[in-house]
């Protein structure tokens, strides 16, 4: 089933190319013309796979087990989900969301120069106005690229939760049914 996969393009994708997720264009393209069958979809990445994600999550618990008995604690099952995921993804949300609330901040700012520029002049001049147009505009696309990755990220993050916690309570469930049965 690998062999048809196609190579992820996102893993050899130029910055730009991450910034603008034009990296999937081809196999949104493909999707338009005809529906997309198997052997059209991406290679997913070892980060994203069930059973390391699951192994992950497993090898976390246990470890939270064990320093919870040393520091007679009760083990949380949240410590370990929050540490199958890297923490560069943790930092990557963060950074996303200050942008975003730099640009949302800077954005009626903007609004108001550009509001006094043309409301306290007769004539508009545009080598005042174009800069805080131009501004504007910045902003504008900083928040909605900032939005917009912001959420996939938390997305891709949430997903990796989801499958990882998922597989631990069927590979529980199934061992502790064995068990009965052995039983």
């Amino acid at each position: 089933m690998e062999d048809t996969l196609v190579r992820n393009p996102r893993d050899q994708a130029c910055f730009l190319s991450l910034l603008t997720t034009s990296w999937i264009n081809d196999v949104l393209k493909l999707g338009s013309k005809q529906p997309l069958e198997e052997k059209h979809l991406l290679a997913v990445g070892a980060s994203y796979q069930a059973e390391r994600l699951v192994v992950d999550l497993e090898r976390e618990w246990l470890a939270e087990e064990k320093a919870s008995e040393q520091n007679r604690t009760k083990p949380r099952l949240w410590r370990a989900m929050m540490r199958i995921i890297p923490c560069r993804d943790y930092l990557i949300v963060a950074f996303l969301r200050i942008f975003y609330f730099v640009a949302f901040n800077l954005f009626p700012l903007m609004v108001w120069f550009f509001l006094k520029s043309i409301s306290t002049s007769t004539e508009i001049s545009y080598t005042s106005t174009l800069p805080i147009i131009i501004g504007i505009a910045l902003v504008t696309f900083v928040r909605t690229l900032c939005t917009n990755h912001g959420v996939c990220k938390m997305d891709l993050i949430s997903t990796k939760l989801k499958v990882g916690i998922t597989g631990l309570v069927y590979k529980k469930a199934s061992n502790f049914h064995l068990a009965l049965i052995k039983n």
